[in-house]
């Protein structure tokens, strides 16, 4: 029987397991944005299966578990499907367990069903097809391998160009302003997406030269596997520096449009441009009636002005501007010794209960620690 040993980049790989599966049941019982958490908990499974399958075979243990072998590449073709339904459903997609959302999972069955002749082997002709397999140090592979990471690799690729598309045209339906907490969340997803996609960009790359090579490279495996652990790692630091983005998903329920586009617009300018010559969320207790008095229009438009032209509703409107005040405030060296309350009150919030939880909504840091971070 073969020992058992450890390199640094397995045990690297086996603690981005351990984070993995720590992290996805967190994620799968959070009483907060369930559909989406749900689904991003089962693609942090997925990924800390597969790099505990890598880890059992690059350090021997898969000599004592030979069933094991291979059992998680099905996993690999779940990645983007994913992603991609993680994406849709905190956008506010309607995602549904239907034919719609399970042929997504197809390529996967498919793998399934190709791996299970290898699968229902003993573990005798598993160990003997590994040991085979290693004395050439990987470099002989069937063309069959490499084309089933040519075709993960386009899949993943696809989906992620799908889920950017997605979230590209989300923000290209919001008002652009800094403002707005949902804005500020749905650019996180964009960041972190196009983070995945030009990783994912680099793998096809890299895929492709080794099938013209006709050469296998066992590093590649590592680097892919690495990559993926560092991205379980990244989850857990934007889930602690970011909690906002797995609290609730965007929702942007359009109001009955009753304006004509142009008065619509129009109405849109002069609120804006009355918030920031007048400052009025400043005043502790503004209300929608107060604003519309203001500009001499009816409440009911000021609402659908807020929800089909800002994407936003009157109370993340108004604190979305109060947190810039605080912000501003809480990076000036002339407030630098004021106290957290002081700094909520000059803002237009009534309490530093209200103020915290509003700042950190819009922030993912309280007050305290954002003042430390300038």
């Amino acid at each position: 029987m073969e020992a058992v040993q450890f390199n640094i980049w397995s045990v690297f790989i086996l603690l981005g397991t351990a984070h993995g599966f720590f992290l996805a049941p967190v994620l799968a019982f959070r009483k907060e944005n369930q559909p989406a958490n749900r689904i991003f908990a089962l693609l942090l499974l997925s990924v800390a299966l597969h790099l505990a399958d890598y880890s059992i075979t690059v350090s021997g243990l898969v000599f004592r578990f030979p069933h094991l072998m291979f059992s998680t590449y099905p996993l690999l073709f779940v990645i983007g499907p994913l992603f991609y339904l993680y994406i849709l459903a905190y956008l506010g997609g309607d995602i549904g367990w239907n034919w719609k959302t399970l042929r997504h999972f197809i390529p996967a069955l498919v793998v399934l069903l190709l791996f299970l002749p290898f699968y229902l082997q003993s573990g005798e002709e598993k160990t003997g097809f590994f040991l085979e397999a290693t004395r050439n140090a990987f470099r002989e592979v069937p063309p069959e391998q490499f084309m089933l990471m040519l075709a993960q690799a386009l899949q993943m690729f696809v989906y992620l160009f799908a889920a950017h598309r997605l979230i590209r045209d989300k923000l290209s339906a919001m008002a652009q302003l800094s403002a707005n907490g949902n804005l500020l969340k749905v650019r996180w997803l964009q960041k972190a997406t196009q983070v995945f996609l030009a990783f994912t960009g680099f793998f096809l790359l890299i895929t492709v030269l080794l099938i013209l090579s006709g050469q296998y490279r066992f590093e590649i495996d590592y680097l892919v596997l690495l990559s993926l652990a560092v991205l379980v790692y990244a989850v857990g630091y934007v889930a602690l520096m970011q909690p906002t983005l797995f609290h609730e998903p965007i929702r942007f329920s359009r109001a009955t449009t009753i304006l004509p586009g142009e008065t619509a617009q129009h109405l849109r300018n002069a609120l804006l441009d009355y918030m920031e010559t007048q400052e009025p969320f400043l005043e502790e207790g503004l209300k929608l009636d107060d604003v519309a008095a203001a500009l001499g229009a009816p409440a009911h438009h000021i609402s659908e002005v807020l929800s089909n032209e800002l994407h936003t509703n009157f109370f993340d409107f108004v604190n979305g501007y109060r947190v810039e005040r605080a912000k501003a405030l809480l990076r000036s060296p002339e407030f630098r010794h004021a106290k957290i309350l002081a700094i909520a009150f000059d803002s237009g919030f009534g309490n530093k209960a209200t103020f915290n939880r509003v700042f950190k909504k819009f922030t993912g840091l309280t007050p305290g620690r954002y003042r430390n971070n300038q």
